[in-house]
């Protein structure tokens, strides 16, 4: 295995270990555009290896600097999206209302690049509760800080943020100790 390919399976067990282990649908993180000698060929290695576990990556913002990369379990995101009160909410904000995960996707690859910063949308696709979203929308006092600001319940999340930290820990615990990340992927 390539010094590349160490560092980029790291990089999804410390940011994308919830959704590995099935306690999210999806996670995100960040690389520089020059951070690996051939991001194109890694990146398609790594497709391969979690398409076997029904896990997606795409790339957001693929012509800046710093390249957003994302990571989601196809289904479990269309379920998602699915849900009526998301559906509404982010048809009100542009989004296509046919329910095609590719058109979303894209949709938010463009407002990701016409926007200064992250739009608030995109927790609804890292699977932040929809409460919470419209809860730092609208500047509401917050609750509870962690993976995201919680406005809505702050036991439920105490609860899903110490899940979240033992997936990392896991997954960050196998990988140093020699295993894939194939190996260790829960679905």
């Amino acid at each position: 295995m390539s010094k590349d390919e160490m560092e980029f399976e790291t990089l999804l067990a410390m940011y994308c270990a919830p959704m590995l282990m099935c306690k999210k649908i999806a996670n995100m993180f960040h690389i520089r555009s020059k951070q690996f000698n051939n991001l194109n060929e890694l990146i398609k290695k790594f497709k391969c290896k979690l398409n076997n576990f029904g896990i997606e990556l795409c790339l957001f913002q693929s012509e800046n600097k710093i390249i957003t990369v994302f990571v989601y379990r196809k289904k479990a995101l269309l379920l998602h999206l699915k849900n009526s009160a998301i559906h509404s909410f982010l048809t009100q904000l542009g989004y296509p209302s046919d329910g095609n995960l590719n058109r979303s996707l894209h949709y938010l690859n463009k407002r990701l690049d016409e926007q200064k910063e992250y739009p608030h949308e995109i927790g609804v696709f890292l699977g932040y509760p929809l409460e919470d979203i419209e809860g730092f929308i609208e500047n509401r006092p917050c609750n509870l800080t962690g993976y995201w600001k919680v406005y809505g319940n702050p036991e439920k999340a105490k609860q899903l943020f110490n899940q979240y930290d033992l997936c990392r820990d896991k997954l960050l615990n196998g990988i140093y100790n020699g295993k894939r990340i194939e190996n260790l992927i829960v679905y």
